[in-house]
């Protein structure tokens, strides 16, 4: 069982995005023995890449399945290129607009009835109507990935899990939306409050420093709402492959990723078996913390020799010092995970009998910091 995992490069300054391309089976057969999946399109711009990256690398024009894992424009405005210029299986994505009716009951207001809430989430959420409205034209199946779908198997040796959202935790974050009655002013006041928060941090940046050590750590739980529900909303996915686990975690915060644990929990899968892990966000501090990593990770290492995993976070060249967090990557390192950055350049994650590809060299690997944005 072969495998090739392509996070490819989305974003300039401080805008970051996923596109995620790949494929198992085996790799020198025929296209009938693989698999190819695409999780996340990041911007327009990040779907024609993948489309070329695909044709080019893996040689095929089809995709056997599209994932879209929650609607922010810079994760699924590049799929509808996919849909477009590729043969796809099946569209895996969450229609908010079909779940009016079961969260208008969340409303304690008798004004905001089904056909209100449909209305505000297809104003909202054009990029992810536009992906719904392409399937449908060209006969793409689309299947809302839910924990309670239980597991798809894909080949001999080969699963996928989805650990989350359940529905209704995903019914209770689309309550949640900034789309959603009386939420939007909230989250417009709390962007207001976090804004000047970034830019009292900005005139103290020499003071909002902290030292770190292997064994100190200043990253902190996030408070619940720190992530939000949009974010929260992700799908979450486990791969199996031949024995190997494939960790996907898109923008998932803290509620998502322990509701994601307690799936695999209940599935009798331990998470810190996982080689390969998503880091979250981009690697915003506001969406992990030492518990939830612990648990889906493992415990600090006793020293940086112990490295048994590989982590992947996409952000942009700009990114930092929120994309990724300096305090994230020490975090993921001292539980043996090793941290590459696409930072505008594509990473590959890559079983060893996966072809070679010309001009394509080795990453090097973020860097354990000593001092650390507060």
């Amino acid at each position: 069982m072969g495998y090739e995992v392509d996070f490819l490069p989305v974003g300039e300054g401080e805008r970051c995005g996923d596109a995620i391309a790949l494929r198992f089976g085996n790799l020198t057969g025929s296209r009938n023995e693989q698999k190819v999946w695409v999780i996340d399109g990041g911007t327009k711009e990040s779907g024609e890449a993948l489309v070329a990256h695909i044709k080019k690398y893996y040689g095929t024009d089809r995709v056997d399945v599209v994932v879209s894992t929650h609607p922010d424009s810079d994760h699924c405005s590049g799929l509808s290129v996919v849909l477009e210029q590729m043969k796809v299986g099946v569209l895996l994505m969450h229609q908010p607009w079909n779940h009016a009716e079961e969260i208008h009951r969340l409303f304690d207001d008798d004004r905001v009835t089904p056909s209100v809430i449909e209305e505000r989430v297809w104003r909202a959420l054009q990029d992810a109507r536009e992906l719904e409205k392409i399937a449908t034209r060209k006969g793409i199946k689309i299947i809302e990935p839910f924990s309670d779908n239980g597991v798809a198997q894909l080949m001999l040796n080969a699963k996928v899990y989805v650990l989350g959202p359940s529905k209704a935790f995903y019914q209770k974050q689309l309550a949640n939306f900034r789309c959603m009655p009386e939420v939007a002013q909230q989250a417009q006041n709390r962007a207001r409050i976090a804004e000047l928060i970034e830019m009292l941090k900005a005139g103290a940046k020499e003071a909002a420093r902290a030292l770190e050590t292997w064994f100190e750590e200043t990253l902190a739980d996030p408070e619940d709402d720190a992530t939000s529900a949009e974010n929260n909303s992700s799908v979450v996915l486990l791969f199996e492959l031949d024995g190997r686990r494939l960790l996907f975690t898109a923008d998932a915060g803290v509620p998502a990723l322990t509701e994601a644990a307690n799936r695999a929990e209940a599935l009798d899968i331990d998470l810190r078996s996982i080689k390969f892990i998503q880091v979250p966000h981009h690697g915003s501090k506001r969406n992990v913390g030492p518990t939830i990593l612990n648990r889906i990770i493992g415990p600090i290492k006793p020293s940086k020799e112990s490295y048994d995993k590989t982590a992947y976070v996409s952000a942009s060249k700009g990114g930092q010092p929120k994309h990724p967090a300096k305090k994230v990557v020490n975090a993921f390192k001292r539980r043996g995970a090793e941290v590459f950055a696409t930072q505008g350049i594509a990473l590959c994650y890559r079983s060893s009998d996966a072809p070679q590809r010309e001009n394509w060299n080795a990453a090097t690997p973020l860097p354990f910091y000593n001092e650390v944005d507060e």
